[in-house]
């Protein structure tokens, strides 16, 4: 469907298409901009059926991003509604996909839209294109903000070319690995199965108790762990109040029994199976690779989401399985890059803190680097992680807190928990206060940008994003 002025939209009969008409359509895209919604999306679609190409185009997704950059305000049903005259266009189809449901006994995912007639479809489709023209009509004029427009110019739309063509390449996996993964990792869940069930201490709490323990059961798992077997409970609380047994404490208590051990580990085994190693395999194309999205517009801090057939970026970073069956095509290598402290070094630039940047600088282990300045130790840097181990964790701490707002009882904590040593409040603090005063242009920094929230209720990026804060 098209529009090319407000208030019109047209459709095109597929079964009209031959290879005049797909000639004056791709000439049409190569003279005009082409304005999408979703145009990632869309570019993919009209590529992959037609070979189209869009040399020239916009997207009025990405342009509400700019406007509004909370996700899930996106949609083009919820623009229409509150942007324009048309909302519940789409509702004549919906009603119809509803009854033609009910009157034939059909499931809702089992329903095939192909069934839509077509006199209901030109309309909802006409009215898709008109919509979308009405919108950039309105969204355009964000770029009057010479910030944003360099957002959307620079990194928005040449991002969203950049994301269709990687995921039209898609992961490439190699399917036998995962197959072989699967039936492993599900042989060492049964072991771990057999091996918990042996265990006198459950044979005898299902003894009493008169049915079979299940593992899932939290109230099963917390009457034998804590009742039964008589552990001692972390002091960590559920928000009901009553003993947490998550990964966390399960991991603790694995110190007093190996029954903790036997069911996290059994947990964990079987959340790699059916998260990622069951869902990847079906999913896969004929060429054993995955295609599934990257989203611009999914964070409010500009930042990638991933959803679709398996969100990327939640593989498990700390077990090998998965990773690893991930596999690059002949002749060709896969390459992980990381910057380290990247968010310390980018907040040293942005505060001109010349001390800051000296660290680096420098070279060397940059968290001891850190604690031998804050701390003005008498030893080498190199010497800092085996003589003052308690400082450098508490310099690490505060390095990584001050970036996300970290106070000094969120800092206490981390170091306790860090390095197994009680470490105070007023500890914390004191850390805190050394650190600004040997970077003290990096508070000033840290000063200004909240004043300027508090002033203004939003803020820009280096980079001409603007955040809205406006209860904060």
């Amino acid at each position: 469907s098209l529009s090319y002025e407000a208030d019109r939209g047209a459709y095109i009969d597929t079964e009209c298409f031959d290879e005049t008409t797909e000639a004056l359509l791709q000439q049409l895209f190569d003279e005009k901009t082409v304005i999408f919604h979703n145009a990632k999306f869309d570019m993919a679609f009209f590529e992959y059926h037609f070979n189209f190409k869009f040399p020239s185009f916009e997207d009025t997704m990405l342009l509400h991003y700019l406007i509004d950059e909370n996700p899930g305000t996106h949609g083009l049903k919820q623009l229409a509604m509150k942007y324009t005259i048309y909302g519940d266009y789409e509702k004549p189809m919906y009603d119809w996909i509803d009854n033609y449901r009910k009157q034939n006994g059909i499931l809702k995912g089992d329903f095939n839209w192909g069934d839509i007639p077509f006199s209901i479809m030109k309309l909802y489709a006409g009215m898709d294109a008109a919509v979308t023209f009405l919108l950039y009509e309105k969204f355009v004029k964000i770029k009057q903000n010479k910030r944003l427009a360099k957002v959307y110019d620079n990194i928005l739309i040449p991002g969203c070319r950049f994301l269709t063509d990687i995921q039209d390449n898609g992961v490439p996996f190699d399917k036998l690995r995962l197959v072989k993964s699967q039936s492993l990792m599900q042989e060492q869940i049964d072991e771990a199965v057999v091996e918990m069930y042996k265990d006198p201490a459950i044979r005898k709490f299902e003894e009493i108790n008169g049915k079979d323990f299940n593992p899932n059961s939290t109230v099963q798992l917390r009457s034998l762990l804590f009742d039964f077997v008589g552990l001692n409970p972390t002091g960590k609380k559920t928000g009901t109040g009553a003993n947490s047994t998550d990964a966390e404490v399960l991991g603790e208590l694995a110190e007093q029994s190996h029954i903790p051990q036997l069911i996290l580990e059994i947990r964990q085994k079987s959340k790699i199976k059916n998260t990622y190693l069951d869902k990847i395999l079906p999913q896969l194309d004929r060429d054993s690779r995955l295609r599934t999205g990257f989203n611009l517009h999914g964070t409010t801090s500009g930042r990638l989401s991933s959803s679709g057939k398996l969100n990327m970026q939640q593989l498990p970073r700390d077990n090998p399985i998965v990773k690893g069956c991930i596999k690059a095509a002949p002749g060709h290598k896969i390459v992980a890059m990381d910057l380290t402290t990247a968010e310390v070094y980018v907040a040293a630039i942005l505060a001109k803190d010349k001390a800051l940047m000296d660290v680096f600088r420098d070279g060397g282990n940059f968290h001891s680097q850190i604690a031998k300045k804050v701390f003005k130790l008498p030893c080498e840097a190199s010497e800092v992680a085996s003589l003052y181990a308690m400082q450098r964790q508490a310099a690490k701490a505060v390095t990584f807190g001050i970036m996300y707002g970290a106070g000094a009882n969120k800092i206490s904590e981390q170091v306790t928990k860090d390095s197994g040593k009680p470490f105070s409040r007023k500890d914390a603090q004191e850390v805190i206060d050394d650190y600004f005063g040997a970077f003290f242009k990096l508070k000033e920094w840290i000063e200004d940008n909240q004043k300027y929230i508090q002033q203004n209720g939003f803020i820009y990026s280096f980079f001409g994003r603007k955040r809205r804060l406006p209860n904060v």
